[in-house]
């Protein structure tokens, strides 16, 4: 995966997958964490991003999905846990082509290796209400862009 760390801070290079099911969109947490997050995943080095959130979804939730398009390019500058980071995402609207995920409930847990994460289908409408991260994306879910865009977010 695509994640050092430096003397100054991290980079992580990561994908996440925007999926919309019934006005709903499917968010997720780490356990330990008290944020949300687009589900999706670390970049591996020779891997596509579009083959990245294809193999992620397959890995995290079992299901297979398509991409419909690329909708946004964030690089973000945070700290989290005293640690700086710079993060680049490559945020992909994706169709889900496996239903099985819609039997799991509007909050299901999974165990990937030594993590545990709990997914959960919000309402659009409610999105503002969530610790959602980043948060630049959050007033952006209800007009999702037709062509590429590229945001920067510094906090």
């Amino acid at each position: 995966m695509i994640n050092f760390k430096i003397d100054n801070g991290v980079f992580n290079f990561r994908v996440a997958g925007i999926l919309f099911h019934d006005n709903k969109i499917l968010v997720h947490r780490l356990i330990r964490d008290d944020f949300y997050a687009f589900p999706g995943g670390r970049v591996e080095m020779h891997e596509t991003t579009e083959n990245t959130i294809i193999r992620e979804m397959k890995e995290e939730l079992g299901i297979s999905v398509s991409i419909n398009r690329l909708l946004w390019v964030l690089e973000s500058f945070f700290t989290n846990k005293d640690d700086k980071y710079h993060e680049l995402c490559y945020y992909y609207l994706i169709e889900c082509n496996d239903k099985s995920i819609l039997d799991k409930g509007d909050k299901f847990y999974i165990t990937e290796g030594k993590n545990e994460f709990e997914f959960r289908w919000i309402d659009v409408t409610n999105i503002e209400d969530i610790n959602l991260y980043p948060e630049v994306l959050k007033d952006r879910i209800d007009k999702l862009p037709y062509n590429i865009e590229r945001i920067v977010d510094i906090n």
